[in-house]
C-alpha cells in the first residue's frame, strides 16, 4: 500500500511576503503576519480565488514498541475569493488493513479574519472533526474550517502516524492554486534505502542533506529538505490523461532495508516476483482456473462457432452480453468469479478475469493485463508497483495477431478499448511471458453530410446525415441508450441552433462494428419571399466554434486519447437568380511531422455549391513544444468556420 494524499493537496504553515523562505522554517502556529492579514490578490496570479501561504511538512520514524512513521503538517491558506471557500473544506486519508493502520491524530485549526481593524480568532472545534469511510480499507479525516469570508486566513496543523513503515508518503509541492512556498523534511534511518523520484515542471528552491544524531548512539538518520517557492497553480485544460501526472512532487520508492547484523532485504522486486504472486492470489490468478460455472455456455458456443476467430468474438460477446459492470474499477475480483457469473454483475476485474478465464479454457493463449486508468495516472515503468495499477483487462493472441480486450461496456465493438482503459501501456501477466503491451485506440470519426435548398418563400430546408465510428460512434450509442430517442432528440434540437429539427431517425444502433447513423430534415423559416441578399454559414453551424486550448503555454501534453477524424459536406441549390457575391476561400493548414491536417474546400459547379470541412487529427499526443502550433492550428480552423456565404440577387440585364 502506499497512501496519497487527495483533496486540496494540503497547505499550510505560517509565513510572511517578505524573507518567504526564512520566515516558513522559523513559522509559529497561530502568529500571523499583518502583510498575510491585510493580503487582497496575489500578484503573480490575480485571478487566484485563494493562494498557499506555505505548506510544511516533517516526516520521522519512531521506534518504541512499534515501528511507526510520524508526518507532521502544517497548513496556512488565505482565502481571497467567495469562490475560494472550498479551500475551507478538508479531507485527509489514511488506509487500515488488519492490525496495521494510519490514523489521523493532533488536528488543530484558526481561520482569523480581520474586523473592525481587530484580529477575530476561531477555533476548530473537536465536534466539527469526523472520519468517513470511503471503500474497505480507505478512510478519511474530515472538517471544515469555521468563519470563513473573503480575506480570511486558514491555518491547521495535524499529525499522520503509520504502522506501514515501508511506505512513506509523497509530498505534492503543487495544486490547483498557487502556492508561495511548500517544504518537506524527512528524517531517515540509515536503515532504509529510499529512491527519490522527482516528478513535474516546477524547479526546486533548494535541497539538503545531513546526518542527524540519535538517542540510538549507533543509529544516524539521514536528514533531507526540499522547497519549492512560488509555485503557480495547475490550470485544468481539455486533453489531459490527470493532473497528477504532471503535479510538481517528490515520491519514495523503498529499495533495500538493512538492519545490523542481518542481510540487506531487497524491496523492489521484480516483475517475475509481481506475477507469480497475483496467478498465487485468491482474487487473481485462482479464480482463472476455476471453470466449473460456465461449462455448459462454453460447450455451446464453441459447438455452434467453428473457427478460432468466431470462437474469441463469441465468448467476448457473452461475457460483455451477461454481465452489468457496476461502474467500480480494481484488477483483484470483488470475491469469486462464480458470484459475479450467477448474479451477473461486478467490478471491471469480476468481468475481464472472467474473460481471461473462460478463453484460456477454450485453448486461447489469453492472459490478464495491468492497466492504470487515464484518472490514475500513467503507470510505472521502472520498479513493478503493483498499487499504482487500478484496472485490468484481457490480452490474447489468435494466429499471431495480439487483441486487447475489455467487455464492461455492453455497446462496445469487439477489439476496441473504453477511453478510460487508454493510457500508453499495460503490464502482461503471463507465467513465462510477462511485458509491457500498447494499449492501441480506436479511432474517433464524424462525417456529416447536409443537402440545404430555399423554397420560394424564402424557408430554408435540408436533409441531414451523421454517420459515426469509433468512440464517437460509442458516445452516441451510450447517450441514446441512456437518455432515449425524445430526449436524444431534444439534444439535437439544442445542437442545431437557429434550426427546426425533424423527428430522427436512427441505423445500425445494434450493429456494433457499423457505423451509426442519424438522420433528420432541418427547416429555418423564412420572410415570405427570398431576400435581395442571403447570408449563410457554410456548414450550417456544424464545426469548430471555440478553440480548446486557452492557455498562452502549456507545460504538459495535449493527448486526445486516440486519433480524430472529422469530416462536414454541405451542399447548397443556389436560387435562380441568385450569384455568389462572397465565399470563403479554399485553403489547407497542417501541423509538423504529418500530426494533422486541416482541408477546406469550396467549390461551384453551376446551381449547386458545395464546401468541405475535413479535420485530421493523427497522433493522440502532442508535447509542450508542439503546443503553440497546435492552438494556432486550430484558430485557424475556428476562423475559416466562422466565415459566411453571401448570395446576391442577380441583377435584369
Amino acid at each position: 500500500m502506499r497512501a496519497t494524499f487527495t483533496l486540496a493537496f494540503l497547505l499550510t504553515c505560517c509565513f510572511a511576503l517578505v524573507g518567504a523562505g526564512a520566515f516558513a522554517q522559523g513559522a509559529k502556529f497561530g502568529k500571523l503576519s499583518d502583510e498575510e492579514l491585510k493580503m487582497t490578490s496575489y500578484p503573480q496570479d490575480t485571478a487566484a480565488d485563494a493562494v498557499v501561504i506555505s505548506d510544511i511538512g516533517y516526516t520521522k520514524f519512531s521506534f518504541g514498541h512499534k515501528t511507526q512513521i510520524k508526518t507532521d503538517r502544517h497548513i496556512r491558506i488565505k482565502i481571497l475569493k467567495k469562490s475560494g471557500y472550498d479551500w475551507a473544506n478538508f479531507s485527509v486519508p489514511y488506509y487500515i488493513k488488519s492490525a496495521d493502520k494510519e490514523k489521523v491524530i493532533s488536528v488543530k485549526g484558526f481561520t482569523y479574519n480581520m474586523e473592525n481593524g481587530q484580529v477575530q480568532k476561531h477555533k476548530l472545534e473537536a465536534k466539527s472533526v469526523f472520519d468517513e469511510q470511503m471503500s474497505e480499507n480507505w478512510f478519511t479525516k474530515k472538517f471544515t474550517m469555521p468563519n470563513v469570508k473573503e480575506g480570511s486566513v486558514i491555518e491547521v496543523q495535524y499529525t499522520i502516524v503509520s504502522d506501514f513503515v515501508y511506505n512513506m508518503r509523497e509530498w505534492e509541492f503543487q495544486t490547483t492554486i498557487p502556492t508561495m512556498w511548500s517544504e518537506y523534511r524527512a528524517e531517515i534511518p540509515e536503515y532504509f534505502d529510499y529512491k527519490f523520484l522527482m516528478q513535474g515542471y516546477q524547479p526546486l528552491y533548494s535541497q539538503g542533506r545531513n546526518n542527524v544524531a540519535t538517542s540510538t548512539p549507533e543509529l544516524i538518520n539521514n536528514a533531507y529538505t526540499w522547497t519549492m517557492k512560488d509555485i503557480p497553480a495547475l490550470k485544468e485544460e481539455k486533453y489531459i490523461t490527470t493532473m497528477r501526472d504532471f503535479q510538481s512532487k517528490i515520491e519514495f520508492e523503498l529499495q533495500q532495508v538493512k538492519f545490523p547484523g542481518q542481510a540487506p532485504r531487497q524491496m523492489t522486486g521484480n516483475w517475475q516476483d509481481v506475477t507469480k504472486d497475483l496467478l498465487m492470489s485468491d482474487r487473481f490468478g485462482v479464480q482463472l482456473n476455476r471453470s466449473g460455472y460456465y461449462k455448459n455456455e462454453l460447450a455451446a458456443i464453441t459447438a455452434q462457432n467453428k473457427t478460432k476467430d468466431q470462437q474469441l468474438q463469441a465468448i467476448y460477446n457473452h461475457v460483455k452480453d451477461r454481465m452489468t459492470w457496476n461502474g467500480k474499477y480494481g484488477f483483484l475480483a470483488t470475491n469469486t468469479l462464480r458470484k459475479a457469473y450467477d448474479t451477473r454483475s461486478g467490478n471491471a476485474a469480476d468481468i475481464n478475469l472472467m474473460l481471461v478465464a473462460m478463453l484460456q479454457e477454450a485453448s486461447f493463449d489469453a492472459n490478464p493485463v495491468l492497466v492504470s486508468t487515464r484518472s490514475n495516472g500513467r503507470p510505472p515503468k521502472g520498479s513493478p508497483l503493483v498499487n499504482k495499477f487500478n484496472y485490468v483487462v484481457a490480452h490474447v493472441t489468435v494466429d499471431g495477431k495480439e487483441y486487447v480486450l475489455d467487455a464492461t461496456e455492453p455497446l462496445m465493438p469487439f477489439g476496441m478499448l473504453p477511453v478510460r482503459a487508454l493510457n500508453t501501456e499495460g503490464h502482461l501477466i503471463k507465467r513465462d511471458g510477462n511485458r509491457w503491451v500498447n494499449l492501441k485506440p480506436s479511432n474517433y470519426s464524424q462525417f456529416i453530410s447536409s443537402e440545404v435548398t430555399f423554397t420560394p418563400n424564402g424557408e430554408l430546408v435540408g436533409k441531414i446525415t451523421e454517420s459515426a465510428g469509433g468512440y464517437y460512434a460509442l458516445s452516441l450509442r451510450k447517450t441514446l441508450s441512456e437518455e432515449g430517442e425524445e430526449k436524444f432528440s431534444e439534444r439535437l434540437t439544442r445542437e442545431i441552433g437557429n434550426y427546426k429539427l425533424g423527428k430522427p431517425t436512427f441505423e445500425n444502433n445494434d450493429k456494433l462494428n457499423e457505423p451509426f447513423m442519424i438522420r433528420y430534415d432541418i427547416s429555418a423559416a423564412g420572410t415570405g419571399q427570398l431576400t435581395d441578399i442571403i447570408y449563410l454559414n457554410p456548414l450550417l453551424g456544424f464545426g469548430e466554434k471555440e478553440n480548446p486550448f486557452k492557455l498562452d503555454e502549456r507545460m504538459y501534453p495535449v493527448d486526445f486519447a486516440s486519433p480524430i477524424d472529422e469530416t462536414i459536406i454541405t451542399k447548397y441549390t443556389i436560387p435562380a437568380g441568385y450569384v455568389i457575391d462572397e465565399a470563403p476561400k479554399s485553403a489547407v493548414v497542417t501541423l509538423p511531422e504529418n500530426g494533422g491536417r486541416f482541408t477546406f474546400m469550396v467549390q461551384q459547379n453551376g446551381s449547386e455549391l458545395q464546401v468541405m470541412s475535413r479535420l485530421n487529427i493523427n497522433k493522440p499526443v502532442f508535447y509542450a513544444p508542439e503546443y503553440k502550433q497546435l492552438k494556432e492550428f486550430y484558430n485557424q480552423i475556428i476562423a475559416k468556420h466562422a466565415e459566411q456565404i453571401v448570395l446576391k440577387k442577380a441583377q435584369a440585364n
